[in-house]
């Protein structure tokens, strides 16, 4: 799965006079600049910026944020690379005439490049090529954020020593405390110098002044326990994630077992200006759907922000995950209040509200269709009438409230609102039980979504146990686990018989491939039956893999490759959904091969053959064959 080393074979060329900007030949070899009309090009031309550099000049570092611009090699020579297990593993030489695309700007690099000879080049903004590729010519963009949330260590968000109190301390004493060292919050510590909590002074007004507690009320009576840390290392988007999840705006930094201080989001939002945190604080505060609606869409934004921020792909995902959760969370708090005081009452029995597809995976950036359905307990006889009754209103509602807030119906109806999947958990483990023992390729295709379930809202240990259930039960359904194998490899990858890309023909997308449907799936269902196979409860296409491999299914340098090749395609999908985003049409997964840079070129076909290779290992593992 390494590259061919002929990739890497020199085409010199010899160093040449340099011209005062670059001629158009060399400007409609920039990505999607072949058809650009004389305006444009001239344009570009004037917003060159031309170079002479010396040999071993470093034009990019791998990891490091890619650079707004597309580099046009006059002449001289260019080395691509990048670090394979410890060693640099060359990708390719750019001559005079090519092109070096460094990929999406903000995000982290994939390769290094460096010059290998005397060369000069001509830097040409990528934020102004979009504007010409796109659209008519538009006011510069905006600048985009800093970089700060990944290059500041928390340890940098530190301002000192920590404020800290007795548990026995009074609430006015620490009020006192906050006061005079201008704090919002105390930790609470132990007889022994141990953290032990923390009490904020939203603490102070809520649980203190709005009870009216006495002044005499203990720190310790009050505080929030366990105390949520992180390490001072960390980077400070790491404390960005952790706040998220866990819904807290305080984090301690504890090194060693010993205190060294606090953070907050606060500290976050200063270095930033804006950040999840505040969505996620929004949408839990908010209170009607009306309030709702106006919250969802800034979703785009975040997963903007973030790329802008050189977040990886899948920490995107994992931040969006957290948002959309909450979303469904609190509409669903909001519904169900709705349906009481409109005097349908409140739920007859325990439910979980599951999430299938991309959300029950956790790998949403932008929003998809929806993909859910509802579990609730078996009823007696005497409520099932009325479980039914009220499950029907509720999952009807929630479907009209999911599409107010951008997540679109269902065009297959794997939704709450269809009786089919809100059921008691005895139905729900016959449907299960029936696709194990009795596999049919058509269904298993259509049902696949309900074998990525995650319980979202309600009652969750509800949607655990079936899920848990489920795992227990696939490992043994060894004609099931083949036909989902089968249904693993309907999705071929695109290349050809000598490696080249295979791309549409005709119609709409010539000359592209669909990323999701050739690259994403593959990756996605391979992982699924893997799991399901060891019983692993994981959802998460990348955790699936990381548990497969802890089981021995993968070795780690295997394990690796795989998910550096599945981030290859994702970070290449969230790409173009974020260009289409910006060329204000409708975000699609298609991108055509040659408009890529030429390392970019390499990258993903490599990806594609990692893939085959785990497509390869699936028919083998799971002998497809053997059902025709």
């Amino acid at each position: 799965m390494a590259y061919p080393r002929e990739h890497a074979a020199r085409r010199r060329s010899r160093y040449h006079h340099p011209m005062a900007s670059p001629p158009d030949a060399l400007l409609t070899a920039l990505p999607g600049c072949a058809r650009l009309g004389p305006d444009a090009l001239r344009a570009l031309a004037s917003a060159a910026r031309s170079d002479s550099l010396p040999t071993g000049a470093r034009l990019i570092g791998e990891g490091e944020p890619v650079p707004d611009w597309y580099c046009l090699v006059e002449g001289g020579a260019i080395q691509v690379s990048r670090v394979d297990l410890e060693a640099d593993e060359i990708l390719d030489y750019l001559t005079a005439g090519d092109v070096l695309d460094p990929g999406m700007p903000g995000l982290p690099a994939a390769w290094s490049a460096s010059t290998v000879e005397p060369t000069r080049c001509f830097f040409v903004p990528q934020s102004l090529v979009a504007q010409y590729r796109v659209s008519p010519p538009s006011p510069p963009a905006v600048a985009r954020p800093d970089l700060e949330l990944f290059v500041r260590r928390v340890s940098e968000l530190v301002k000192g020593l920590p404020v800290t109190s007795a548990a026995a301390a009074s609430v006015t004493d620490a009020a006192g405390l906050m006061t005079r060292r201008r704090v919002g919050s105390v930790i609470v510590v132990a007889d022994d110098g141990a953290p032990i909590g923390i009490v904020t002074d939203r603490d102070l007004r809520t649980k203190v002044v709005a009870r009216g507690l006495p002044s005499t009320t203990t720190v310790g009576s009050i505080m929030s326990s366990p105390l949520i840390s992180i390490e001072p290392g960390r980077l400070a988007f790491d404390a960005l994630l952790e706040m998220t999840r866990r819904r807290v705006h305080h984090l301690a930094v504890v090194a060693d077992g010993r205190l060294q201080g606090v953070i907050s989001s606060r500290d976050i939002m200063l270095l930033q200006g804006a950040h999840p945190v505040a969505m996620a604080r929004d949408i839990d505060t908010a209170g009607s759907l009306d309030g709702l609606e106006t919250i969802a869409p800034r979703v785009q934004s975040v997963v903007k922000w973030l790329a802008g921020e050189s977040a990886g792909v899948f920490d995107i995902g994992r931040i969006v995950a957290e948002l959309n959760d909450r979303l469904v969370c609190r509409a669903l708090e909001l519904v169900v209040t709705d349906l009481e005081a409109r005097g349908q009452g409140r739920p007859p029995v325990p439910y979980a509200w599951l999430a299938g597809g991309s959300e029950g995976r956790r790998e949403q950036t932008l929003k998809t269709d929806q993909d859910n359905g509802l579990v609730y307990e078996d009823p007696p006889v005497e409520l099932q009438s009325a479980a039914a009754g009220y499950f029907a209103v509720l999952g009807e509602a929630m479907a009209d409230t999911l599409s107010r807030l951008g997540f679109p119906r269902c065009d297959g109806d794997f939704m709450a609102s269809n009786p089919r999947w809100r059921q008691p958990e005895s139905v729900w483990r016959g449907y299960f039980q029936r696709w194990m023992e009795i596999p049919k390729p058509d269904v298993l295709l259509s049902a696949s979504i309900f074998f990525d379930l995650r319980a979202v809202g309600g009652d969750q240990t509800l949607g655990r146990r079936l899920w848990d259930w489920v795992c227990e039960q696939a490992p043994t359904q060894t004609l099931f686990l083949r036909h989902m194998a089968k249904v693993a490899l309907e999705r071929q990858v695109p290349l050809g018989l000598f490696g080249g890309f295979v791309v549409e023909r005709s119609g709409a997308h010539k000359d592209a491939l669909d990323l999701k449907a050739r690259g994403v799936f593959p990756m996605i269902q391979a992982m699924r039956v893997h799991a399901l196979s060891l019983g692993l409860p994981d959802t998460n296409t990348v955790d699936r893999l990381g548990g497969a491999a802890a089981r021995g299914r993968f070795t780690a340098t295997e394990a690796s490759e795989l998910r550096d090749a599945y981030e290859v395609i994702a970070r290449l999908r969230l790409r173009r959904q974020l260009a289409c985003l910006d060329a204000g049409v409708a975000p699609d997964n298609f991108i055509e091969p040659d408009g890529l840079g030429k390392a970019d070129r390499l990258l993903l076909k490599e990806a594609f053959k990692t893939l085959h290779w785990l497509q390869r290992g699936i028919e083998d593992r799971f002998q497809t064959e053997e059902i025709g």
